[in-house]
């Protein structure tokens, strides 16, 4: 892995005002990436992912994702027009998906990974999970 971009990450209090902001209870693997880098884009030579910032996850409703895929955090984006969210059920994280942007919805989703790390480190580039 390949740091494209890495801003400096965020506090603790940060991370919580998101959790406050979208009724979840965030996995320690949430605080260890968003305290390392705020927004990393990161560069594997099969597939990029450019993550959003806690500011831009808390200040925007980024391609409208709440009318769209209700429960859902905004993680990051794949370079290709695609985007991966969290899916929150039971205020909880239950899994990461991936959409293109231009067909939102949890119909048209597929899971990528059970975990922010597994997602970080699939072999397996979001998109070709997309196109399965």
């Amino acid at each position: 892995m390949e740091y494209v971009n890495k801003p400096p990450g965020v506090s603790r209090e940060s991370i919580r005002e998101l959790e406050e902001a979208f009724g979840v209870s965030l996995p320690n693997e949430f605080y260890d990436w968003w305290q390392k880098s705020n927004g990393a884009d990161i560069f594997f030579g099969f597939k990029e992912l450019q993550f959003f910032s806690i500011i831009e996850i808390l200040g925007e409703d980024i391609y409208e994702l709440k009318k769209y895929m209700p429960n859902s955090i905004p993680v990051c984006m794949d370079g290709n027009g695609n985007i991966c969210v969290a899916k929150i059920e039971q205020e909880r994280i239950s899994g990461y998906y991936i959409a293109n942007c231009g067909d939102l919805g949890w119909d048209e989703a597929k899971f990528v990974a059970k975990s922010l790390v597994e997602l970080i480190n699939d072999q397996v580039s979001p998109e070709s999970r997309l196109n399965t």
